[in-house]
């Protein structure tokens, strides 16, 4: 150990920094001037790490520790600990010597005897003085990790008054901040995690609103409202005086209002934060580790059964995953407008499921014939594509019978008479919504037509069949039976993917048709046998729609509503999941979206939609509706049973 006096505390700390490799560390309660920069310097030339613990006890400390010793210390790469009782001067260097006295690192403190403030200091060197040294090192690490906090680049801002378990709000010093990113605020049993739901500008040196109940202090006088919008002033004298106004006194500041999602714990689990944390906390953007931890959790923070990958976090390489097993188990909506990426993000979310589970198989309802080749690329070999021809297939009589009216011979279906009862008896028999009973397995609807009875005279159903053809197509009477053994045979298929091919069919009641025996026949067969199977119902509105959509019922008749109504309500006890897909969220059926308990939402402008969401998804904030118009394409909102809480991601 060597004594130092205020002619010897400089000159010892240069020497010792001009030898050094490895580190310089740093604890003084107050920094500035020249002396300090000539350390920091040194430092630098040699390639030393700098680690600097500073007093953050009142304002006065950073009118002496000014903002030139941050920019020097930043030059070199150093790291900032915030402490709000240091008084502690110390300087260790290559944790092998040090510095220790009364001397803050300041030009006073540094300066010799002749200039400067009287100081006095002791030298440590490990030769003579090691386990003193250990003990200095220990105490610099006690200081930065119990008592200080690091000051980061990932710094935001601080907490203002006041802060709620549930939300807070925080004066933003970083811009570089956007609606929904995520925060942390660094607490004794974990890190506090929010999400950003509103930022607002306010300018100090721009009026307070004179119309509140109060005037907040940061804002311009209201007297000097007074005096520019007097009545006497001239209208362009008042408009060029605001002008100046702003010019000569602007001072922005942005405040963020965040929603708490919890406290991660030292487990990783994200536990509820039962009381508030203190006002002046400093807020962080989060940090990857406390983003990660919680991602692989569902929302009731277990973890997830079948994570699948869904994009990335927003303006991140973190990636943001969903519970495919919540999504078979209480299914997923996905909406946006045409173009906002959520059609793309399906595609990649099947083929990212298809990679993670293997013991299970999907269905695609695809109106427009546009998952095929998306799909093959990664479904390979594991993926069926059927194609319906256009055909008419109808399921309830009554379907036949309008045709039969429709072509002038309604009175053979008449119920009134005889033959009109013997008739729809028959079509009774051969026309029902089943594909098991239906007689359109086995024969073609022309066949059915010609197997009506007649007074004798054949000459009708050739009349009726003439007339069906020149309206609807000879095909469109005559490829029942092969669009049933093409459903059967996909059913009782065992590869992963099968995509049902809508394109070829114009008749918007065959469309709903075909779906609903489909869907219907795989909830009878998980109800039997509960392998995990998933239906995809791309454009839901033209299958379940919530009225009357184009030509398409949405009452009792729509068999494909129907089955979607009972397997959105029912299939979660069979391990049948259903992913509900619409640009109109207001046109599809409000039953069948309620059970949608998982939610992809890209953007979406239309109010209806807006406002049937909002009524609709319980897990989504106000801020996230509101935020739906403004989404960029490929961006979307992950929320509900899937995810741990909203979740802002990018597919990509």
């Amino acid at each position: 150990m060597e004594f130092l006096t205020s002619d010897e505390i400089l000159p010892k700390i240069k020497e010792i920094i001009s030898k050094a490799d490895k580190s310089i560390k740093i604890a003084s309660a107050w920094i500035k001037g020249r002396n300090f920069e000539d350390i920091l310097d040194l430092a630098r030339e040699r390639g030393l790490s700098v680690e600097v613990i500073l007093r953050a006890s009142e304002f006065q400390d950073f009118l002496i520790t000014d903002d030139r010793v941050f920019r020097k210390i930043k030059e070199t790469g150093g790291r900032v600990y915030l402490c709000n009782r240091l008084h502690a001067k110390v300087i260790i260097v290559d944790d092998s010597s040090a510095v220790v006295g009364s001397a803050n690192l300041t030009d006073a403190g540094l300066s010799d005897l002749s200039s400067g403030n009287i100081e006095a200091g002791v030298f440590y060197d490990s030769n003579d003085d090691s386990e003193e040294l250990k003990k200095l090192i220990n105490y610099f690490e006690e200081l930065k990790t119990q008592h200080s906090g690091e000051f980061g680049e990932g710094l935001l801002g601080f907490a203002l008054n006041p802060v709620r378990p549930q939300s807070f709000e925080f004066i933003l010093i970083e811009d570089e901040v956007s609606l929904q990113s995520y925060v942390e605020i660094r607490v004794p049993n974990g890190r506090v995690l929010a999400r950003i739901t509103s930022i607002f500008a306010y300018d100090m040196g721009f009026f307070a609103n004179p119309f509140t109940t109060s005037e907040s202090t940061v804002f311009a006088p209201l007297e000097d409202f007074r005096k520019i919008f007097s009545d006497a002033r001239d209208q362009d004298w008042k408009k060029a005086a605001v002008y100046a106004y702003t010019n000569s006194n602007g001072n922005r500041i942005n405040i963020a209002t965040a929603s708490v999602m919890g406290v991660v714990n030292q487990e990783g689990k994200l536990d509820m934060l039962s009381k508030p944390f203190n006002v002046g906390e400093a807020v962080y953007k989060v940090s990857p580790e406390t983003i990660r931890e919680v991602l692989n959790k569902n929302f009731s923070g277990a973890p997830m059964k079948i994570p699948v990958r869904a994009g990335f976090l927003e303006d991140s390489d973190i990636s943001v995953f969903l519970d495919a097993g919540e999504i078979v188990k209480r299914h997923m909506l996905v909406i946006g407008t045409t173009g906002s990426g959520k059609s793309y993000f399906t595609k990649r979310f099947i083929c990212n499921l298809l990679e993670t589970e293997k013991d299970l198989q999907i269905y695609v309802f695809d109106p427009h014939g546009e998952y095929s080749e998306a799909l093959s690329q990664c479904g390979g070999e594991n993926l069926e594509h059927i194609v319906f021809e256009e055909t008419l297939f109808p399921v309830y009589p009554e379907e036949v019978t309008a045709l039969i009216e429709e072509a002038g011979y309604g009175y053979l279906v008449e119920r009134r008479s005889t033959l009109g009862k013997k008739n729809s008896a028959y079509l009774s028999q051969n026309i029902k919504p089943s594909l098991r009973l239906t007689g359109l397995s086995a024969s073609d609807l022309s066949d059915v037509i010609l197997g009506l009875e007649t007074e004798g005279d054949e000459e009708p159903f050739k009349k009726i069949i003439e007339y069906l053809k020149e309206i609807y197509s000879h095909q469109m009477l005559t490829t029942q039976r092969q669009t049933s053994e093409k459903i059967n045979d996909s059913l009782n298929s065992k590869k992963m993917v099968i995509i049902y091919d809508f394109k070829n069919i114009t008749n918007p009641q065959t469309r709903v048709n075909i779906a609903g025996l489909i869907m219907q026949e795989l909830f009878n067969r998980n109800r039997q046998d509960p392998k995990k199977r998933l239906i995809v119902l791309e454009e839901a509105h033209n299958f379940a729609p919530e009225k009357g959509f184009g030509d398409v019922s949405a009452g009792r008749d729509n068999l494909a509503l129907v089955s979607a109504r009972r397997i959105a309500s029912e299939g979660r006890k069979f391990n049948l999941g259903l992913i509900t897909i619409t640009q109109r969220p207001a046109q599809v059926s409000k039953f069948v979206l309620a059970q949608m308990n998982t939610q992809a939402m890209f953007r979406t402008i239309n109010q209806t939609d807006i406002d049937a969401i909002s009524t609709l998804i319980e897990y989504a904030g106000e801020d996230i509706i509101t935020a739906l118009p403004s989404l960029p394409t490929g961006t979307g909102i992950l929320s509900g049973m899937g995810v741990p809480f909203p979740v802002v991601v990018q597919v990509r």
